[in-house]
């Protein structure tokens, strides 16, 4: 028995910032993408939260930082993370802050 496979099914639909049609770091864009709707339906709804509350503005930074760009495997905040953690400063300043920490609570 001799099975064909489907070569041809379409990769799978991934949250991406997209390069296409951006306008600052394309999450709007790519979360029109994913949702297939348009990008100016959820750039318009970002631009009402911030006006509201400014929680647009806040939404837009943290999908800058957690999603990936396309044709990237990690995001900008991973990249960041990964290069504060290798960092001896960094590393410094974590460890005086627990033993702070641990003095504090005896």
């Amino acid at each position: 028995m001799d099975f064909d496979k489907d070569t041809t099914a379409a990769p799978a639909k991934q949250f991406r910032r997209t390069r296409d049609g951006r306008m600052i770091a394309g999450v709007c864009a790519g979360t029109g993408r994913y949702f297939d709707i348009d990008p100016n339906i959820v750039r318009l709804a970002l631009a009402v939260f911030s006006l509201f509350g400014g929680s647009g503005l806040a939404l837009y930074a943290i999908a800058w930082l957690l999603l990936p760009e396309e044709g990237a495997e990690t995001s900008v905040g991973e990249e960041m993370f990964k290069k504060a953690s290798a960092n001896p400063g960094v590393q410094d300043t974590v460890q005086k802050a627990k033993d702070a920490l641990a003095k504090a609570t005896r």
